[in-house]
């Protein structure tokens, strides 16, 4: 599993000048305070097609619900030019696999850190490791509209742990509502 750039070996000495925080353990993502809507905001990640999912995106809505036995549903409606998709996974989110939450195929997971690495208490960030071993770093948001100055605070924490591709939603053509997703 790849979890630093492809350019890094093991005979660099590669010193990150600075670390985020610990995530949030699965206990505290499956409190209400995380269950909802989250508008997604930008992605980084440490090489270009790490963000190849993304570069066709306009906009993005996550909704986390509980679901059954520890899990965690999430529902993404995404705008892909004129259409809309949705897209469903479920995650474990219980104690034995904290902090890391496991998609239930075992094809991806995630790790979730609240806004406050960025100052920004109504987002979230959530690093996804997919079943392409492709990483990104997501920022989203309780509202359609986050301030420049968190977006920026966002790409300047990703750079300094290497994620030095970055992308913002375009936001052009409005988000997607979950009854009209296909």
């Amino acid at each position: 599993m790849r979890l630093l750039p492809s350019s890094y070996n093991n005979n660099n000495q590669v010193m990150v000048p600075c670390l985020p925080p610990a995530p949030l353990s699965t206990a505290v993502i499956s409190t209400n305070e995380y269950m909802g809507t989250w508008h997604f905001v930008a992605a980084a990640g440490w090489e270009e097609d790490d963000l190849k999912s993304f570069k066709t995106t306009d906009s993005s809505i996550l909704h986390i619900q509980k679901g059954a036995n520890d899990t965690l549903t999430v529902t993404e409606d995404s705008r892909v030019g004129d259409q809309c998709q949705k897209n469903t996974w479920s995650y474990f989110a219980s104690s034995v696999t904290d902090p890391f939450l496991f998609r239930t195929d075992f094809n991806a997971f995630a790790l979730i850190w609240d806004g406050k690495l960025i100052n920004c208490p109504s987002c979230i960030i959530i690093l996804v490791v997919d079943e392409d071993e492709e990483a990104s770093a997501l920022l989203f948001a309780r509202n359609e509209s986050t301030p420049d100055e968190v977006i920026q605070e966002f790409k300047s924490k990703m750079e300094c742990v290497l994620m030095e591709d970055f992308l913002k939603a375009p936001l052009k053509k409005g988000y997607c509502k979950l009854d009209e997703a296909a």
